[in-house]
């Protein structure tokens, strides 16, 4: 029986995880909150237009500080990355305190989602190392959901009591907090033995990956195209008033969590095809259900919290399938997932215009099918547990 030496630890270690989630929550926030900082810059008069520029510049940079992942993170020192992007987050998050410039702004939000996205890339390092990712993916998402929901409600208290510009206060802050634990986060990717590394070899030299990877795109879009246009979901299908759909929504949001429970229990005991052929026609279900079946206010809540339960449930699976097929590319999943959310937006609303609600469960019913297609043929029936990393503290 091997044993872990006294000058390692496991990078899994509790303290370490609860680091590195700490690290990729805090990085994302800013993307998690985009309405809250929309409004932190209502009384800029901003167009609309941009106003969507400046959130989507930020999601731009996190997906591009993520994908940059693929390079270095076998090659720097990750506590020198971590400290580099959250001494830059702290300062751009405390200087939109003050600039009001829009170009200026963007500009300062490009280096914030940049920093989160370097942050990202840590924590995807470190999932892609961990004996049990999805107990993690699991945990993560719960805690973001929690996290998410807990400034969308706080936020109009916190404007009241330090303004406008609190919102950037408390961001700063809080990447602030993370600068004295540096040391929780391992120093670089762990060093492994030789079968370790066989093991690593055999995962770049096999191609099946890809389609995996790959399917995050439209598996994000369908979340993000339905979620997008809940309101009109609920107004056309169930015949419901926009305080009702909100509310619904509200509900939909918090049962989330569930999935991410569900997750965790399950983790791989029943390997990967099962939970992820499950999921998939648990939300073509509820698809079909909120178009065709919100009768009532009650029926839509049901549909679009069994629709929300599949989607954490589901994301938590395919980013375990990802890993056991090559943990080098877990950093690849974010910039995939940002261009399922810009392609999810727009097509869902393009569909909606131009051939209504079935034509929106068309494409979504579509998109959920590519999935299982870019899924299913490509998974080991068993995922296979990482073998035991370590690395110097």
């Amino acid at each position: 029986m091997n044993t872990i030496p006294s000058h390692v630890q496991r990078i899994d270690s509790l303290p370490r995880l609860a680091y590195v989630n700490a690290l990729f929550i805090i990085g994302t926030l800013g993307t998690l909150i985009t309405p809250a900082m929309l409004e932190a810059w209502a009384h800029l008069h901003w167009s609309s237009t941009q106003l969507g520029a400046v959130a989507a510049i930020e999601l731009a940079g996190l997906a591009l500080g993520s994908l940059s992942g693929l390079y270095w993170q076998t090659r720097w020192r990750w506590r020198q990355v971590a400290l580099s992007s959250l001494l830059v987050a702290i300062t751009a998050n405390a200087l939109c305190v003050i600039v009001k410039d829009f170009t200026a702004v963007c500009v300062l939000r490009a280096l914030v989602g940049l920093c989160g996205g370097l942050l990202t890339a840590l924590y995807s390092a470190v999932l892609a190392n961990s004996r049990s990712p999805g107990h993690i993916i699991a945990v993560t998402t719960f805690i973001q959901i929690i996290v998410e929901a807990t400034f969308m409600f706080s936020t109009a208290s916190l404007f009241e009591r330090l303004g406008a510009s609190g919102l950037f206060i408390l961001m700063a802050v809080l990447f602030a907090v993370l600068v004295p634990f540096l040391s929780f986060l391992p120093s670089a990717w762990p060093s492994t033995s030789a079968t370790t590394q066989e093991v690593l070899q055999e995962k770049r030299s096999s191609w099946r990956a890809y389609p995996l990877l790959f399917s995050f795109i439209p598996f994000i879009a369908v979340q993000t195209g339905v979620f997008t246009f809940f309101g009109e979901f609920g107004r056309v299908a169930a015949n419901l008033s926009v305080g009702a759909t909100l509310h619904a929504i509200g509900i939909s949001v918090v049962l989330s969590c569930l999935g991410s429970v569900a997750a965790y229990v399950l983790n791989d005991r029943i390997g990967l095809r099962l939970p992820i052929g499950g999921a998939v026609l648990l939300m073509i279900a509820t698809l079909l259900g909120t178009t065709l079946g919100s009768h009532s206010a009650a029926f839509f809540t049901f549909y679009i919290s069994l629709l929300q339960i599949g989607y954490v449930f589901l994301n938590c699976y395919l980013y375990s399938a990802l890993i056991d097929a090559n943990n080098l590319l877990v950093p690849a999943a974010t910039p995939f997932s940002a261009v399922g959310s810009v392609i999810g937006a727009s097509a869902m609303g393009y569909v909606l215009d131009r051939g209504g609600m079935m034509s929106a469960l068309a494409w979504s019913l579509g998109s959920m099918v590519l999935t299982a297609l870019l899924t299913m043929p490509f998974l080991r029936q068993h995922a296979t547990r990482a073998p035991h990393p370590v690395t110097t503290s």
